[in-house]
Formats: structure tokens, sequence, C-alpha cells
């Protein structure tokens, strides 16, 4: 159970980092505390009392908040999202990710 709590939690961290939302204004939306919202994007609880609050606030189909599989991505994976999402990115942030594989090497 833990391992789908945190897969869960995970998968509503990333739907509400792509929709712009902070934590506090998701937590708003859904009529809980920030700290919970914290707690159910760490893992540490199950959204059993709001989760279609949460389907709702997010604009998203229940079942793609049990859509995983991405979230335990392996290095060719990764590669391949990033060489797809690359040509989406800002001009800076292209700048951004060169400076840092230049670092790492």
């Amino acid at each position: 159970m833990d391992d789908i709590k945190k897969l869960l939690g995970k998968r509503i961290r990333e739907l509400r980092n792509t929709k712009g939302y902070s934590q506090q204004k998701l937590a708003e939306m859904i009529n809980i505390d920030q700290r919970s919202l914290s707690y159910i994007e760490c893992g540490k609880d199950f959204p059993s009392k709001c989760i279609f609050s949460i389907v709702k606030a997010l604009g998203v189909e229940i079942s793609e908040l049990f859509e995983f599989s991405h979230l335990e991505i392996n290095s060719t994976g990764m590669k391949e999202y990033i060489k797809k999402n690359v040509d989406n990115l800002t001009d800076e942030n292209i700048k951004i990710i060169y400076r840092l594989i230049k670092s790492m090497k």
C-alpha cells in the first residue's frame, strides 16, 4: 500500500505542477489544508476523502491519477522523454539544461 500511496502522491504533484498550481492553491481548491496535501504528495497519506475533488480541480479523469508507469522510468526512457520534449523548451531553458549537462562532464 505504501508504494501506491507514494506513486499516487508523485502523480498528483506532477499533475498539479503541469497545471501550474502551488500546493496552497490546489489545497484551497479541494478544501483541505496545505499540510494535508503535502502529506498526500509525499505518500504519507491516501486522499480517500478528497480524491474526487482532486480529479475535478486538476481537470483529469480518475484513471489518469493511476498512470504510474512513467514515474518508474529507466535511463533509456528518460533519454527518450528528453528528446521528445526538448523542442518545446524555451531558449532560456535549453541554455540552462546545456550548462547543467556541461557541468556534469
